[in-house]
């Protein structure tokens, strides 16, 4: 059988970029590792099947394995992880993939604005880095009217609903997924990144990782709104442990108004001034009234100097050693035809069953962007209650 002469050095820089050891290889194809040794060290070569089944398991195009050279890749928005305060790991064949769908969509959510003749968002780069916290909070707060459609929410889930309702109502589009688009066999890691935004002022996205409990997704939305006011867009770890200290940090700067935004100091100053019961107990209760995390209560403590930065890495790294993969019901199966406008924004999946309907999108362009077969859209739009 005819041998596919590829390069072993682009089959090692394609088996590392998405972490598969030999042994994994191995499994897949039922071969002794011996064996896949030999195609990583070039001293034999797979057949043109084993080629293809190796580029379809590591997720490279066929024709990368005969470059001369492994690919440079470069990511398509600025890398601002800094995962409890390490520089960023090498970004996983998930979350390009993950950057390359919602950006293909945010493509045609641009096209449609521009057809539409819509005009710039004004908010998008409102303010900068050098504006204060309070400002930048005090503004996203008044334009979402956080206070009366957000805040009395009775519990986590209908105040992440209502969150994600009232920026879609800004036009802003939010994904939440906590898998590469439809594939549940491939789930996202917390640990790298929470989500991402896309602060285009005619066409603003941000994708939340679902795979977070709701708390923090609540809180990385709020993160990457931070990003999209000051118009600086990236991928993000929101991490609430980052310090505020660093004033120039933009990651601690949109997690100083993502704080302030969700648990306002004015409203808990006087409770805290005032407390009878232990710390643990009051940090619990505000974290239960106000729908955000312990360590989210922990950490505005922390920036107002209620507790000392040794109390909350003490309670953060508590708190931490109890988390749990938090995967929402929507990534564990449910009915497909709701998660499907939580996956890909409802604005935008009501955009494109709109478009389709008025014959200005192709219905296998529309089955495309949303994951649906074309035989199944009109069920999504019965599912949404028309158009």
């Amino acid at each position: 059988m005819a041998k596919a002469h590829i390069n072993p050095a682009v089959l090692r820089w394609a088996a590392a970029r998405a972490g598969t050891e030999s042994a994994d290889l191995a499994a897949a194809f039922k071969n002794t590792p011996d064996q896949v040794e030999a195609w990583l060290a070039g001293s034999a070569a797979p057949t043109f099947v084993q080629a293809q089944k190796l580029a379809t398991r590591l997720r490279v195009p066929f024709g990368y394995l005969f470059l001369a050279d492994p690919p440079a890749e470069h990511l398509p928005l600025p890398d601002f992880r800094r995962v409890h305060g390490a520089a960023p790991r090498e970004p996983s064949v998930d979350l390009r993939d993950v950057l390359a769908d919602v950006l293909l969509k945010q493509d045609w959510y641009r096209d449609y604005r521009l057809n539409a003749g819509d005009g710039p968002l004004q908010f998008v780069g409102h303010f900068s880095l050098q504006s204060p916290v309070s400002d930048v909070a005090r503004h996203i707060g008044r334009s979402l009217d956080f206070e009366s459609a957000v805040r009395p929410q009775p519990n986590r889930d209908d105040f992440l609903k209502a969150f994600v309702s009232q920026v879609e109502e800004l036009e802003i589009l939010v994904m939440r997924n906590g898998v590469v688009r439809n594939s549940t066999n491939r789930p996202l890691d917390p640990e790298e990144f929470r989500g991402f935004s896309v602060a285009d002022p005619l066409a603003p996205v941000v994708f939340v990782n679902n795979a977070d409990s709701k708390a923090a997704q609540a809180f990385t939305l709020a993160h990457e709104l931070a990003h999209i006011w000051i118009g600086e867009g990236g991928i993000s770890d929101a991490d609430p442990a980052l310090p505020g200290e660093a004033s120039q940090d933009i990651e601690a700067f949109c997690n100083d108004v993502a704080g302030e935004l969700l648990l306002p100091w004015r409203r808990i100053a006087d409770r805290w001034n005032m407390r009878t019961v232990p710390l643990e107990h009051w940090i619990a209760a505000v974290s239960s009234e106000f729908n955000v995390s312990t360590v989210m209560v922990a950490r505005q403590l922390w920036a107002r100097g209620g507790i000392s930065r040794e109390e909350f890495f003490s309670f953060y790294e508590t708190e931490r050693a109890k988390w749990t993969s938090a995967n929402s019901s929507e990534n564990n199966g449910g009915n497909f035809y709701w998660n499907v406008p939580i996956r890909n924004s409802r604005l935008l999946t009501r955009m494109v069953l709109r478009s389709v309907a008025a014959s200005e999108t192709l219905v296998r362009d529309a089955s495309h962007l949303l994951g649906v077969k074309p035989a199944n859209l009109p069920k999504l739009q019965d599912s949404m209650g028309g158009l």
